[in-house]
């Protein structure tokens, strides 16, 4: 009777187990690019990073002003000694360019007042430097998205391997269960001894707590989906291992450009014009100069409402501020160029270990497929020599153990193989947009 109970009980169990998990499949399974789309959409360190981008871009547009004219507006009024700089600047107020900085003048101003720098080689470099870390900013902001999307991959791969482990206990419990009423049915009979019941008993408690196990590490790992991605956890579920398959990865092409390396190149580049940037500062700069205006009383010389310049700038010694700051970009720029070398090299390594982890996995998998097959017909054999009094319950329960754990061990190939081929394709520069 206390057999019987418990056996029940199980079943119970089981139906419960069975139950929610039938409920958790009503569930919409989500597909990997979707995951990585939304992840991409809600990861606030991309939207940082994004912001980082916008504001190198417009770094860039600051630095081409230096190809344009400058121009401004002045009125200024005065009284006493005509002019007086008073010790502030030529007309006795900061900024003040043109006829209205005069100082043979008195009274009411106003002009307007234009500066070209016509050649200034620093301009051209500088310009270049910025846009250079502008486009550094963008493979910056790919790399991050690539990061984002590892970071979903392997969440979604881990729920993928922890539902499949939980379906592989669930079927050897749903397994048990159905031989365990026949079992009972022997024993109650006197065919088979209760040392038999127990055994059955202990193996199906067994597979229903690892079910169990695996059943609250896959809704942990949907909760974190849910965070990652902003749905709600119930209303979202991943596919079983053997529902996905490594074409929709395998297909994919990349540029083959991971952009870190790309991102690192720029930099170099950027530095390099900024040292150039810091070298044409010790070359001659051609200004051109020009204001009109009005001046209400003038002293010593005749009124004119116009000013022209025409200039060439030289600078003789700065104190080795210019010489300093180019080496300093020099070596900047060597630095950059040892970084790159170092991250191409990583690369490439990391390229390896994914090709070395494809190749192991699928031969795992090629092995399991054989295995899996085997095990299925040992399951089947050895269910019906049982019934029919022609094999020892045992060798029923030692083949639905081997089914379950090939069953483990392909899905944990299964989802080896997938990470390393999604890995290898973020490595090579590839994005969500072509994942299904």
């Amino acid at each position: 009777m206390r057999i019987f109970k418990n056996g029940w009980f199980l079943f119970f169990l089981s139906f419960l187990l069975s139950f929610a998990f039938f409920g958790q499949a009503r569930a919409a399974d989500l597909t990997l690019g979707q995951v990585m789309r939304l992840v991409e959409i809600n990861s606030p360190t991309l939207q940082a990073v994004q912001s980082r981008e916008n504001e190198a871009r417009e770094f860039s547009r600051a630095a081409d002003s230096g190809f344009y004219p400058n121009l401004g507006l002045d009125a200024v009024d005065s009284t006493g000694f005509p002019g007086s700089a008073s010790g502030f600047g030529t007309s006795g107020l900061d900024s003040f360019p043109g006829l209205v900085a005069s100082p043979y003048r008195q009274g009411a101003a106003a002009g307007a007042y234009a500066k070209w720098d016509l050649l200034d080689l620093s301009v051209w470099h500088q310009s270049a430097a910025a846009h250079y870390e502008y486009d550094a900013s963008r493979e910056k902001t790919k790399f991050q998205t690539e990061l984002v999307d590892e970071q979903a991959l392997n969440l979604y791969l881990t729920a993928v391997r922890q539902r499949g482990d939980r379906d592989a206990w669930q079927s050897l419990a749903d397994e048990l269960t159905g031989i365990q009423n026949v079992v009972n049915r022997f024993v109650r009979n006197g065919q088979y001894s209760p040392v038999a019941g127990y055994l059955l008993q202990d193996q199906l408690a067994d597979a229903s707590l690892k079910a169990s196990d695996f059943n609250r590490q896959y809704q942990a790992s949907l909760e974190r989906l849910a965070l990652l991605t902003g749905l709600e956890a119930k209303s979202i579920s991943c596919p079983a291992p053997s529902a996905i398959s490594e074409t929709g990865l395998a297909d994919l092409t990349a540029p083959g450009v991971n952009p870190l390396v790309a991102g690192a190149e720029l930099e170099t580049k950027s530095s390099n014009e900024t040292a150039a940037q810091y070298s044409a500062e010790n070359l001659p700069v051609l200004e051109v100069a020009g204001g009109a205006g009005y001046l209400s009383d003038t002293r010593l010389v005749s009124a004119q409402d116009y000013s022209l310049f025409v200039g060439v700038s030289l600078p003789i010694f700065e104190g080795f501020r210019i010489d300093a700051q180019e080496k300093a970009a020099r070596s900047e720029t060597q630095a950059r160029q040892a970084e790159v070398s170092a991250d191409q090299l990583y690369l490439s390594d990391l390229n390896v270990r994914y090709l070395e982890e494809m190749e192991e996995a699928r031969e795992d998998l090629s092995t399991l497929a054989g295995e899996q097959e085997r095990a299925q017909k040992a399951v089947d054999l050895a269910r019906q020599r049982y019934l029919t009094f022609l094999g020892p319950l045992s060798d029923l329960q030692q083949a639905l153990k081997d089914m379950v754990n090939v069953g483990v061990e392909t899905s944990d190939a299964k989802t080896r193989l997938l990470s390393a081929v999604g890995e290898k394709y973020l490595l090579a520069g590839g994005t969500s947009e072509a994942i299904k």
